[in-house]
């Protein structure tokens, strides 16, 4: 008996040796009765299977089957609220696809996707397509929203390979290090987190409403100036022809990442995340005459449009922005330029005013990423105005949504909210959101019990 014991304790400390992340890799300090370990001993993985498009579109069948897309629409306790594919059991086993328990935390592990950092959870057991993976708390040492809130803290781009087409491996994520509080800590820290988002988010409602009607307002008042005289329009001379017959159109590229001497040079590279603005003037990123050369980028001439044609953005923006210098773009982005500063500023004030409109009715469905479907959308039929006319509309338009224009204020103000949280995450996973009992039993104690279960 004695030996017995012996040798199951030897193969606990073994596991707990294991587990244990060492002083030297630890990545910030925590309350001593906290600990470290790998992700992958307190987690299981769940990954997608492949989901035929003749299987998809049915609602009424008892098996929730979610896509990268699903992920979009959660409600405030982070549950996915709609269901636009189900299957029944006999179909689940026709595809081979694994049931995903409940509560397990989605979300997108390949593709442009992966940047926008959704995660959701699932009610009931469902199953997952193949761009999606996920993680289930093992309950016997871990909460559920604790691993969530956890994972709202985390950036899983920077976990991703860097490739044409990002992907997260499941062997990367079970090495990340997670600070294990004791259970009851656990339960305090997400119930905190969970209150401070809330009263965060009726904020943010707030801010949205108010934002909505000055962009419904600042729309209004765009479309009034490009419609006047369009009654008259075969009298005055306009002409009517489709974006591919007005503008030259190309798209743009990225130097590889791996080689240095392309990127930190002078020449201005805008990807969509410099597209928050009507005039661009500098960029977040600039390349080399080099990584120029050896990339499919190609510089785009001061007055050219550039527009995002594919990005989570078009969820709800169609950004185009005027370039204030020569720029080089993005593969998700278009340049368009007619030769004439006055047509192409036309053309972006064009846009803005019938965003909405261009988005329903250009955007590609069924896709991981958003996109215009970009063929279609240079068959869309432009009026011409006379180029006096064009000169009158943008001189008063620029007059108008410059005295409009209080949108960036509210957007600045929804950024800072956005931080707030990242700031709340920042000191919980420390220990530090006032919550911590230094007397409640050791996390390690935890640990033990999901380690001798093993």
């Amino acid at each position: 008996m004695i030996k017995t014991t012996k040798k199951k304790q030897k193969t606990l400390d073994s596991l707990l040796e294991e587990a244990l992340i060492q002083n030297e890799e630890l990545p910030y300090e925590i309350p001593d009765n906290w600990v470290w370990v790998k992700l992958i001993d307190i987690v299981d993985f769940y990954s997608g299977s492949a989901f035929p498009n003749d299987h998809q579109g049915k609602i009424d069948l008892e098996i929730p089957f979610f896509k990268v897309g699903s992920l979009k629409d959660i409600d405030s306790n982070y549950y996915i609220k709609n269901t636009d594919n189900t299957i029944s059991e006999e179909i689940r086993k026709k595809l081979k696809a694994k049931l995903v328990p409940r509560n397990t935390i989605l979300f997108a592990k390949i593709g442009e996707a992966i940047k926008l950092n959704r995660r959701s959870l699932i009610e009931k057991p469902s199953c997952i397509d193949n761009n999606l993976m996920g993680i289930k708390a093992n309950e016997k040492v871990l909460n559920d929203k604790y691993l969530l809130f956890w994972s709202l803290k985390e950036d899983f781009y920077k976990y991703s390979q860097a490739s044409t087409i990002p992907s997260i491996r499941k062997s990367t994520l079970e090495n990340i290090c997670f600070p294990i509080a004791p259970k009851g800590e656990q339960k305090r820290i997400a119930k905190k987190i969970y209150r401070l988002f809330a009263k965060i988010n009726e904020a943010k409602q707030l801010i949205e409403e108010v934002k909505e009607s000055l962009e419904i307002r600042k729309t209004s008042i765009l479309r009034s100036i490009i419609e006047e005289g369009k009654e008259d329009a075969h009298k005055k001379g306009w002409e009517f022809k489709t974006i591919g017959g007005i503008f030259q159109i190309f798209g743009g590229g990225t130097p590889s990442k791996s080689k240095e001497s392309y990127w930190d040079g002078n020449i201005p590279w805008i990807s969509a995340k410099d597209m928050k603005t009507i005039y661009i003037h500098e960029t977040q990123d600039y390349i080399t005459e080099e990584g120029l050369k050896n990339s499919s980028a190609k510089i785009a001439t001061k007055g050219s449009v550039a527009m995002v044609v594919r990005s989570g953005i078009l969820q709800h923006t169609l950004p185009v922005a005027y370039l204030m210098t020569d720029c080089t773009v993005n593969q998700d982005l278009k340049v368009f330029n007619s030769g004439e500063d006055l047509v192409n500023k036309y053309f972006l004030w064009y846009v803005k005013a019938y965003e909405k409109y261009l988005l329903d009715e250009y955007s590609k469905s069924g896709t991981t990423v958003n996109s215009i479907e970009f063929e279609r959308f240079k068959t869309h039929v432009m009026p011409i105005p006379t180029r006096e006319e064009i000169e009158k509309k943008i001189i008063k338009i620029e007059s108008i949504i410059t005295k409009e224009n209080n949108i960036g204020k509210y957007d600045q103000q929804l950024l800072e909210l956005d931080n707030l949280k990242q700031a709340i995450l920042y000191k919980a996973y420390r220990g530090k959101l006032g919550t911590n009992d230094p007397t409640e039993e050791n996390a390690i104690e935890l640990l033990k019990e999901v380690l001798q279960s093993k």
